[in-house]
């Protein structure tokens, strides 16, 4: 059986800036025509089969997101499993197998909130991966500015390593790297603001810091984020993580989307269940512990 691989490689300068910056912005990695079916079915369906979960921006405002681990036949199952995704991703982690650790759509509204800058890798951490191998490609569906919220950026700062967590607020779940240290960092390496088209694509480090401002447009921002882990770092922790823990990642030629060979967008596919204080679920938003944060501050 012919081997499947994308006939869209990252060529050496896209890699090198990745490598340098923690992140890198393929334009047009996906064409319109394969990202519109998402769009519309956002439109037509905002609850997103009444999967969201809504996220305190800690300031006031917030946000929703719509969170999977599992990969079936629907195009929000098929796109993880393309092969211009995943060869990107290998590439990108030095060669290491790769495999689906979860995706998200994230969708603001006008005047939906803000996101702090954070690391996912602080969290996946806590999920028990030693190392930061996580590569997430971001894709956007729609028009992604400054004016709705676009993703922002620290460039270098996957070189800082893990930055420690404290607690803000009177909350248990918290994406909140040091302030003081986070405040040094944007002193030194500055901020860019990622703006994108329907179909670019940001593959981004799990050690880069991110975040988002509120959208303050009359046009929704929709994100679709699409996280990888190195096999080889799988969660050593097993209990609460079933759904991180490695499956083999069937890979598909790039072409399935054009030809249509998905059974829907968002019908039958398997969402997690919206999470809640007190009912973290999956316990991506609303942590079960953070045991390295400090929660006498």
């Amino acid at each position: 059986m012919a081997k499947i691989c994308t006939n869209r490689p990252l060529n050496g300068e896209q890699i090198n800036e990745y490598h340098k910056k923690g992140y890198v912005i393929i334009r047009n990695f996906f064409d319109r025509e394969e990202i519109e079916p998402i769009r519309k079915a956002c439109e037509a369906d905002p609850s997103i089969n009444g999967a969201q979960t809504t996220v305190n921006d800690k300031a006031g405002g917030y946000f929703k997101v719509t969170l999977w681990s599992e990969l079936g036949d629907t195009l929000l199952g098929v796109m993880p499993r393309t092969a211009r995704m995943i060869d990107a991703v290998e590439t990108l982690l030095g060669g290491m197998e790769c495999y689906h650790w979860h995706s998200k759509i994230v969708r603001k509204l006008t005047n939906d909130g803000q996101l702090h800058f954070h690391q996912d890798y602080a969290t996946w951490y806590e999920d028990g991966c030693l190392f930061p191998y996580h590569v997430t490609c971001t894709i956007a569906i729609d028009k992604s500015d400054k004016g709705n919220g676009c993703v922002k950026m620290v460039p270098g700062s996957h070189n800082l390593g893990r930055i420690h967590r404290i607690r803000i607020g009177d909350t248990k779940d918290t994406h909140c790297p040091d302030p003081f240290r986070i405040e040094k960092a944007l002193e030194k390496l500055g901020i860019d603001y990622c703006e994108m088209e329907p179909g670019d694509a940001m593959f981004f480090h799990s050690n880069t810091l991110h975040g988002s401002d509120p959208n303050r447009s009359d046009r929704p921002r929709t994100l679709m984020h699409c996280s990888y882990n190195a096999v080889f770092n799988e969660p050593i922790i097993r209990e609460g993580q079933e759904h991180h823990l490695y499956r083999p990642l069937i890979k598909l030629p790039d072409c399935v989307i054009k030809e249509g060979k998905y059974s829907s967008i968002f019908d039958g596919h398997i969402f997690h269940e919206p999470e809640a204080e007190g009912k973290p679920g999956a316990g991506v938003f609303f942590r079960r512990v953070d045991s390295d944060v400090n929660y006498n501050n």
